[in-house]
């Protein structure tokens, strides 16, 4: 800011802008609208902002949830009063229930207008409820309140975004007009000189400096645990979804320094690229087994990081409840849906993983240990005869295509219902070891292409993806958002017309109404999508065409859409029946 600004609301929205860019907030996503023309215009003048325009309020925030996956840090959006606020929720949930920073400005209407029939006014004080790590509504801009209370307020919201509970943030700006850069005539030098230092700080240092610590484990309890874990002879390590490469790299080092068999979720950064040894890649497939459930029966479970996609883990952990069931994660929220954790350790992940590798000596049960990594293998082998022998293109040999042929430089992003399930129990080891980004706070399938653009956006390198059909209807104009993110992105997109996990439930057996109200088959192609927001598009309609779009993809580095019509009835024939060849070879090997 240049202490210059044309008027008290363009000052104050200079103010908060400036601030949260000091505190290392610069991607603003931001949707045109009349009441929030003060910060829109603050962001546009901010010579340090990353400004991405997006018409969908929806889109927008998701998007800012992408960057911020991506980059860890805050992303905030802009938009103006009334429903544009409400579009927010979505993104605010899913950021909220996974723990991304997200800052969201609202504009709003002056106090005197609020719940008197004024148009486009609503209640949005409180709007995102128990969502929102914190809120505050700013009043409308004044030069009775000192500067630094517009400053204090930003660095707190950037602070509160961070954590140590993560998530998302509101700030909502009351303005009364004008709302354009119109001149009002009046020097501000007074008014700024309680922030004149902050103000003339050449190296352009936040007003209130964040320090952010680190959590441990408490002297007291640690020998108590270490005693603990020293007993366990079968004890399960069970990776969730880790935040960054960091937190993967010391789970990995732990891993390997106590031995135990790892259940690596496919969020976590350990499932894809080459295994590990005591890695049971397939964990999810081989607990289709009943007998391999009762072999993999353990006496201690340290489950390091988020929850799992695997509903059969969490099953089976619900059955096998072991007299120790240590949950760690960086945040003190209750992960436990089947309320078999017996100690819960608040801590930072590589903090906690340091202190286990050299404090913890673990003995594992070798003759518990071996047939495990040998029922994996088995089960790998069963795969790579479906991927070779299918007669018809299904979701399972995309999952495994993608994960043979995702070039090391690509991040990988699963789209919610099927996608992420196949790639978590079929993809094959061996191909790169990509970071994997899911939107699983909440699981919706909405947002997932703005997110997808968000994460190439703040990665700054190519993305693939595996999504649905209707995954991509529902957010089909994020696709707008492509065109100004230069790292190329690659959509898989199986389209078996409809809803295609509706199949594997209980309600396909009701046919009078599953296909109409479950299936909702819609009858579209993506060809012309793609033409129409500029994307590359190819078809694919077997395994190798498949094999063959990708290649040229990930080679012509082009935004592209490859659509994989996929007959659901067959696809879903094909899981049952991949299921049944992989219980019979895991009891083999057992």
């Amino acid at each position: 800011m240049t202490g210059h600004e044309p008027n008290i609301n363009a000052l104050w929205a200079a103010l908060l802008i400036e601030e949260l860019v000091r505190q290392g907030v610069t991607a603003f996503c931001i949707s045109p609208g009349s009441r929030s023309t003060p910060l829109t215009v603050a962001a546009a003048n901010n010579e340090r902002t990353e400004c991405v325009v997006h018409f969908d309020e929806r889109g927008a925030a998701f998007h800012a949830l992408g960057i911020a996956r991506a980059t860890g840090r805050p992303a905030a959006c802009i938009c103006t009063s009334g429903t544009a606020v409400a579009n927010y929720l979505p993104a605010a949930v899913e950021a909220a229930q996974s723990f991304v920073p997200l800052i969201l400005i609202t504009a709003d209407r002056p106090p005197e207008l609020i719940d008197t029939g004024a148009n486009q006014a609503i209640l949005q004080r409180g709007i995102f409820g128990e969502y929102a790590r914190w809120e505050t509504t700013l009043p409308c801009p004044t030069t009775e309140i000192d500067p630094a209370f517009v400053l204090t307020t930003a660095a707190h919201a950037s602070q509160r975004a961070r954590g140590p509970i993560a998530g998302p943030v509101h700030i909502n700006c009351q303005f009364r007009e004008p709302l354009a850069p119109t001149p009002s005539g009046e020097p501000w030098d007074a008014y700024l000189s309680p922030v004149s230092r902050w103000q003339s700080d050449e190296a352009r240092a936040p007003f209130t400096a964040p320090t952010q610590t680190k959590l441990g484990i408490a002297s007291d309890e640690q020998q108590r645990l270490a005693l603990r874990l020293r007993k366990a002879q079968r004890g399960l390590l069970v990776v969730g979804q880790l935040a960054d490469a960091m937190e993967t790299a010391s789970v990995e080092q732990l891993a390997r320094a106590w031995g135990w068999p790892v259940l690596p979720d496919i969020t976590s950064g350990l499932r894809l690229g080459k295994a590990s040894r005591g890695t049971l890649a397939h964990y999810d497939a081989l607990l289709l087994s009943a007998r391999f459930q009762g072999r993999l029966a353990p006496d201690a479970v340290v489950h390091i990081g988020g929850p799992s996609v695997s509903k059969r883990l969490q099953q089976f952990l619900d059955d096998f409840a072991p007299p120790l069931y240590l949950r760690v994660a960086g945040h003190p929220m209750r992960h436990d849906p089947h309320h078999r954790v017996t100690q819960r350790i608040t801590v930072d992940i590589p903090r906690f993983c340091e202190w286990a590798v050299n404090g913890v000596e673990t003995k594992p049960d070798k003759a518990w240990l071996d047939p495990l990594s040998t029922a994996d293998a088995r089960i790998h082998s069963t795969l790579e005869v479906h991927e070779a022998t299918a007669a018809n293109l299904d979701e399972i040999v995309i999952a495994r295509t993608v994960a043979r042929l995702i070039p090391n430089s690509h991040a990988l992003f699963l789209g919610n219902s099927m996608p992420i399930r196949d790639m978590d129990s079929y993809a094959g080891t061996g191909g790169a070891p990509a970071r994997v980004y899911a939107n699983r706070g909440a699981s919706g399938i909405d947002g997932n292409l703005a997110t997808i653009a968000g994460i190439a956006r703040g990665l700054g390198r190519p993305v693939s993806a595996v999504i649905g059909d209707l995954a991509v209807l529902h957010d089909l104009n994020a696709l707008a958002l492509l065109k100004d993110v230069d790292t190329p992105v690659i959509l898989v997109v199986p389209n078996n017309d409809g809803g295609g996990i509706f199949n594997f439930l209980p309600i396909a057996a009701h046919e009078s109404v599953f296909e109409p109200y479950f299936a909702t088959p819609h009858g579209m192609q993506f060809e012309h999508a793609a033409a129409q927001f500029g994307l590359s598009y190819r078809r694919a309609a077997d395994a190798a065409s498949l094999a063959d779009a990708y290649r040229h993809a990930a080679g012509h580095k082009l935004h592209t859409l490859i659509e994989a019509p996929i007959e659901r009835a067959a696809n879903t024939t094909a899981h049952r029946l991949l299921q049944g060849a992989i219980v019979d070879a895991a009891e083999e090997a057992l």
